[in-house]
């Protein structure tokens, strides 16, 4: 099981919803009440809720001992009605995204309510890879190091809106082994898959990015398989209620 650190357990603990959800608006006028939930993050969050958020996390304080003295927030719904937080280094471009987030509020089996992580890339474009880092597929840059203390954050804004787990679907094999330390698969099948494919990377002695690259070029075949062998992205679930 995850172990959110003391620091943030504290910190969520300390944090009100009235100062997550507070604007620096004061019209309460009822017409601009549906305006005002599609303006937050998964309809809570203000903009200066999550400001205060990230500098109370200590994320603000740990990007600029990264070298990041100043960063700055998207976020909005997109048209599918997923939710996207965006952290960057100002002015906004692509090469400067420090951490983008993209979420959904949907129900696992049609039955219990989840937060489901469509999209979270953490990188950093002042560093470089290495024999130490080496590029894996999908990365433009070496990443922050901050993946557990992100997913803290997003555990525990999940835990703050009332839902029964976090879900994911890996688009990359690594992605799927990186998230399996915290998630379990959802459906028995799959996690044998990944099973079988950890074993069979550990009987090769590949790492995992000698893993992730051999499976991106198409240059892995199973016993008794005349095809490469392909990722298939799976539903993997952090359950956050007993009744999960």
């Amino acid at each position: 099981m995850f172990k959110i650190p003391l620091k943030y357990r504290w910190t969520y603990r300390h944090l009100t919803s009235a100062e997550l959800s507070r604007d620096c608006s004061f019209d309460l006028c009822l017409g601009n009440l549906f305006e005002d939930d599609i303006k937050r993050f998964l309809g809570f969050y203000s903009e200066q809720g999550l400001r205060l958020a990230l500098k109370r996390y200590g994320f603000v304080a740990k990007l600029r001992e990264l070298g990041y003295e100043q960063t700055d927030i998207r976020f909005g719904v997109r048209e599918d009605g997923s939710h996207f937080l965006v952290i960057f280094e100002p002015p906004f471009d692509k090469d400067r995204v420090i951490a983008e987030l993209l979420v959904r509020k949907t129900a696992l089996d049609e039955l219990f309510p989840v937060l489901k992580v469509e999209w979270l890339c953490l990188q950093n474009p002042k560093s470089s890879f290495s024999d130490e880092k080496p590029r894996l597929p999908g990365q433009n840059y070496p990443g922050l190091g901050l993946g557990k203390d992100v997913l803290s954050a997003i555990i525990l804004m999940a835990l703050r809106l009332k839902y029964q787990a976090v879900t994911n679907v890996a688009d990359h094999f690594h992605n799927a082994y990186i998230y399996s330390e915290t998630f379990h698969f959802h459906k028995p099948e799959d996690a044998a898959r990944f099973k079988d494919f950890c074993l069979f990377m550990k009987s090769e002695g590949l790492s995992l990015s000698d893993s992730a690259w051999a499976l991106e070029e198409g240059k892995i075949f199973l016993k008794g398989e005349g095809t490469p062998y392909h990722w298939e992205p799976a539903v993997q679930i952090l359950p956050l209620r007993s009744s999960l």
